[in-house]
């Protein structure tokens, strides 16, 4: 009675009240983390299934070797990891352990393991949703909390518990965090056919999940000119589906289309839809009214085009000490094989006018713009990166592995004195001279910063060169303004004069902390320390040469002296 009256008391109880009976025991498949020194398990990753009648239960051995029900990787002389499978829990007892996992819980899978489980210390366990109701998924589409979810044929009813602080890290060293996401990787991937390691935001969680109980699946097929839906149900032993709810409904060129609601009377159901669907999503509810299936589709034309091999062409490439031979397979084109002949006409072209006022939306905001290479494009793109140097704030970087004197350009259209510039070059680059002249690409540059600082003294213009004389370690040209970064698929001299892209990068805080990295490293050179380094070792170099040929001289005298002599 306790144990009914603790599921009775969480949130929304009256959902899992309703689906105690439509399942018949529970599985836990664990990710532990073995604390040796104080022989305590912690909670690194946990899925909790409630299985339906009929579903074969999984086996409680991870691995080959059935002495050994976990599979195990060692962290250090201090942790381990352990993934093991529990498969004869009670639902009430599986609920339970979801509710208050913060609480601990037992885990027994054998005589060789039984003991308590704990969530990390400092994790905070937050609801998702935060009432009783689950979040409904299609494994087959979903690529976040279904990928970390078994293989089931149907949707699954799924409750979280996501610690997303996870302040835990930092009981651990770097190298310790590092072997943990690992070793975490490596065992999921062995058993579980995901990678833990790629997808470090599940680790802490607890997940409960409920695939549907009535059915094993379900599939729908088109019929007489596309307008009639045949959908079949396999329902589940001693389970039926007659007498819940179907609901159709059709979202076309992304706005609601037509909405067809029934109750399930057969289990082999032909319904006559209005017009072909774009999309269609098909839900069911169960008896109570909860939503047990959201799964959403289009049905499309296939293409398969098909190759017939020709012929091997053998090519040997040579890279500076390395030999290699490649074999690079010839092919023909056959005639492609069409599949399907759905009508899309309306619904795909408004899609396309959609999809081409997203990309004029883009082009707007300057996150994507490509230009063609045209006549037009190189004075279109400098106003381009114009706008976007001019909505600097507080900060402007302009980085190039080739930036010279006749960049400065992008420097001269920034309209506020206020707004400090820094220049990114490399040494690769300013380190050449200019065909048929001593001068360094380096001496233009610096020239030209002079020239325009005796023009605009109060603006801050600084310049450093990236060090590498053979080859520079940036590559790509990139604009910081602020908190934001564009990537420009060339040269700023070259940039839109033949066909090439801006782009606003999704993630600006890994090249702005590159950036500043650069930019603060003592070996890279202000551009005038750089330029007086060279006109020194060049000086140097020069006196050297000199030098040596005074000794040269000297020792030819010296030699044909005692030549004479003998």
């Amino acid at each position: 009675m306790k144990l009914k009256a603790f599921i009775y008391k969480m949130v929304n109880s009256e959902y899992f009240k309703s689906i105690l009976h439509d399942y018949i025991h529970a599985e836990v498949t664990c990710l532990l983390l073995n604390d040796k020194k104080a022989n305590a398990w912690f909670n690194l990753f946990t899925v909790i299934e409630l299985v339906p009648f009929e579903q074969e239960s999984s086996s409680h051995i991870i691995g080959t070797n059935p002495n050994i029900p976990a599979d195990r990787a060692d962290i250090d002389k201090d942790y381990s990891l352990y993934l093991m499978r529990q498969t004869n829990l009670k639902v009430e007892e599986a609920i339970k352990i979801f509710g208050s996992p913060e609480k601990g819980f037992s885990l027994s899978i054998d005589s060789k393991f039984t003991g308590n489980v704990n969530i990390l210390p400092q994790a905070l366990l937050e609801s998702e949703p935060s009432s009783g109701y689950p979040l409904v998924i299609d494994k087959q589409t979903d690529y976040t909390i279904g990928t970390v979810l078994p293989y089931r044929h149907t949707d699954f009813r799924v409750w979280l518990k996501i610690d997303r602080q996870k302040k835990w890290y930092g009981l651990f060293s770097k190298e310790q965090k590092a072997k943990i996401v690992e070793q975490a990787g490596r065992l999921t991937m062995k058993h579980l056919n995901f990678d833990l390691a790629k997808m470090v935001e599940h680790l802490g969680n607890v997940y409960l999940c409920a695939c549907n109980p009535y059915l094993r699946k379900y599939y729908l097929s088109l019929l007489d000119h596309n307008r009639d839906l045949l959908i079949g149900f396999e329902e589940r032993d001693s389970k039926t589906i007659l007498g819940k709810k179907l609901v159709l409904e059709e979202e076309r060129a992304g706005n609601p289309g037509f909405i067809i609601e029934q109750t399930i009377s057969n289990r082999l159901e032909r319904i006559t839809l209005p017009h072909f669907p774009d999309k269609l999503i098909t839900k069911i509810f169960d008896g109570n009214g909860y939503l047990i299936e959201n799964h959403s589709g289009v049905w499309a034309n296939f293409s398969i085009g098909m190759q017939t091999q020709t012929a091997v062409l053998n090519l040997t490439t040579q890279e500076g000490d390395k030999t290699q031979t490649l074999e690079i397979p010839k092919y023909a084109d056959e005639i492609p094989i069409n599949i399907g002949s759905y009508d899309r006409t309306l619904p795909w072209y408004l899609k396309s006018q959609q999809r081409n006022k997203e990309i004029q939306d883009l082009i707007d905001r300057k996150e994507f713009i490509f230009f063609s290479g045209s006549n037009d494009d190189k004075q279109r793109a400098r106003e381009m990166v114009g706008e976007i140097i001019n909505r600097a704030k507080k900060r402007c970087m302009l980085l190039d592995p080739y930036f010279g004197a006749v960049d400065l350009y992008f420097v001269y259209i920034l309209k506020s004195v206020s707004i400090p510039v820094q220049i990114i070059s490399s040494a690769a680059y300013l380190g050449r001279k200019l065909k048929d002249s001593p001068t360094m690409y380096a001496d233009h540059l610096l020239n030209g910063l002079k020239q325009f600082r005796k023009q605009f003294p109060y603006q801050k213009i600084e310049c450093k060169v990236l060090k590498g004389n053979d080859k520079s370690p940036l590559h790509d040209r990139y604009i910081v303004v602020d908190d934001a970064v564009y990537l420009l698929g060339s040269s700023f001299n070259e940039f839109g004069s033949r066909a090439t892209t801006l782009v606003k990068v999704p993630v600006p805080e890994l090249m702005i902390q590159k950036a500043i990295d650069w930019w603060n490293d003592p070996e890279n050179d202000t551009i005038e320390d750089y330029v007086t380094k060279k006109i020194t070792t060049s000086n140097a170099s020069s006196n050297s040469n000199r030098v040596g040929a005074a000794i040269k001289k000297f020792f030819l005298g010296f030699s044909k002296r005692i030549f004479r002599s003998k």
